[in-house]
């Protein structure tokens, strides 16, 4: 039942579930030539002598990425197969992650990680482990998850201790430690640390570089000029319904391959690939941002379905679009149809031009597929449009990155969350769910949650998750005010 895990750094940019993006990113690296086939099915064939026969360089131009994916694809089944993850469920959600550190003794390396926007320096890498474990020597009970392989499991209780000791003596602090990239993060002082997690600007300080106001402005102004550029350049006087010279031989040689052909197919194709890539990072933002979006966007919190158990990072693309909106996070719907919707983007632009023959100016010209060329036009507009909402709200801000494991928990792992029965062993998905969506106890708003400032196990204000109110601790704050 032993099973080791080091926590390695995702491939960027990398939602809480890192396992599955990677996979999705590698997907993506070679999936190109297959949108381009898709796109001009007919390339593939020729006439010859009342007899279709395949373009042997085509054919095999495009199947090498296809079979070296399907290898790939292969060696990853085989080795998970092989190398079992050591989990007991998927871990899809913040509440899934919590349980897996609940008890653990790494927890004591992220004093002050909260409020930190990087990491500095470098450190020997630290060995992780998930399996069960033994309590203590004395104990015979036995919990499953993440501990720090080379420690005894009650150094996190004596590691502890000795923080609290020299930060009241000589106001310093233990190095905290991102438990992915194996880089001590940048920590600030117990008496900035107070300061910093009651202000706005630190709660609100984070963005990815791509929804930055000045970005988003420019994607905004750079999509809508191009698109009007298109729209005008495409039907001032039915330049695409007439045509145009190609500036490429279009005959056929005798292999059936047309250089202008290919041209019109491949570079809109390509076009249309990376404008799908394009939207794939912001798409996945507003995924992996909604439970924080939830949890700090109101003083009123958020229930945990809403919140804790929201899984949109780890849905199939169809699927995160349905459930947003009937969730109700129709932002999240929106931007998750868009990405699904420019996936058409490489394979109507690689379809819709064609070298024909026209009798009445004998020549042959470049036209395009109307009716497949409106469904283009139609996609394109939707698609420049929609850079008018992905403008961040301000309740979508955090003080810092959340890529690695490391940076989601530096938000809880002081909190009162990590001691609540619902997260305490759980035997199942669905126990944990059931524990969470039940009231537990009877305090006023037990079942609600939120992002803000709370008081920790240590006594002190913390920049996290935790419960919006409890009987001996109180409410919450949840931190607002106007930037500067």
């Amino acid at each position: 039942m032993k099973k080791s895990m080091k926590l390695c750094p995702p491939i960027r940019p990398a939602p809480p579930v890192a396992g599955f993006f990677s996979i999705s990113t590698a997907r993506l690296s070679t999936q190109m030539p297959s949108i381009v086939v898709l796109g001009r099915p007919h390339r593939l064939l020729y006439l010859d002598d009342d007899r279709y026969h395949f373009l042997q360089r085509v054919v095999i131009a495009t199947s090498r990425p296809m079979a070296i994916r399907q290898l790939a694809l292969g060696l990853l089944i085989f080795k998970l197969r092989r190398d079992p993850s050591g989990l007991r469920w998927d871990p899809r959600s913040l509440a899934d992650i919590l349980v897996l550190f609940q008890r653990s003794n790494v927890l004591s390396d992220l004093h002050g990680s909260e409020v930190t926007a990087g990491s500095l320096g470098a450190t020997p890498p630290k060995k992780y482990t998930l399996r069960y474990w033994i309590a203590g020597k004395r104990s015979s009970e036995i919990f499953h998850g993440v501990e720090e392989s080379q420690a005894p499991l009650s150094s996190f209780w004596r590691r502890r201790t000795s923080n609290e000791k020299q930060l009241s003596v000589s106001d310093s602090r233990q190095t905290p430690f991102d438990l992915e990239s194996q880089r001590p993060l940048k920590t600030p002082t117990l008496d900035s640390l107070q300061k910093d997690v009651h202000s706005p600007r630190v709660r609100y300080q984070w963005l990815p570089w791509f929804l930055k106001d000045t970005f988003v402005v420019a994607w905004i102004v750079i999509a809508i000029v191009l698109m009007l550029a298109f729209v005008i350049v495409s039907f001032v006087n039915n330049a695409v319904r007439k045509g145009f010279t190609p500036l490429l031989p279009s005959p056929t040689t005798s292999q059936g391959f047309s250089p202008a052909d290919f041209l019109y197919s491949f570079m809109p194709s390509f076009i249309g690939m990376i404008l799908f890539l394009f939207w794939q990072p912001i798409d996945m933002y507003f995924r992996a941002l909604e439970p924080f979006a939830n949890l700090g966007g109101s003083t009123r919190g958020s229930p945990a379905d809403e919140s804790l158990l929201l899984d949109y990072p780890a849905c199939l693309p169809v699927e995160v679009t349905i459930k947003a909106a009937l969730t109700g996070h129709f932002k999240v719907a929106w931007i998750s149809f868009i990405s699904l919707l420019s996936a058409t983007l490489p394979v109507l632009s690689g379809g819709v031009f064609t070298a024909q023959y026209f009798i009445p100016t004998q020549e042959v010209r470049v036209a395009a597929s109307m009716p497949g060329y409106y469904a283009l036009v139609v996609f394109v507009v939707i698609y420049s449009l929609s850079f008018l909402v992905i403008w961040p709200a301000k309740k979508r801000r955090l003080p810092h990155d959340i890529r690695t494991l490391g940076q989601i928990l530096s938000f809880v792992y002081e909190s009162h969350l990590l001691n609540d029965a619902a997260f305490w062993q759980p035997r199942s998905k669905v126990d944990l769910v059931t524990r969470l969506l039940g009231r537990l106890t009877g305090d006023m708003g037990s079942s609600r949650y939120a992002f803000g400032v709370y008081m920790g196990r240590d006594g002190r204000e913390h920049l996290g998750i935790d419960r919006l109110h409890r009987q001996e601790l109180g409410e919450m704050l949840i931190t607002t005010g106007i930037m500067k």
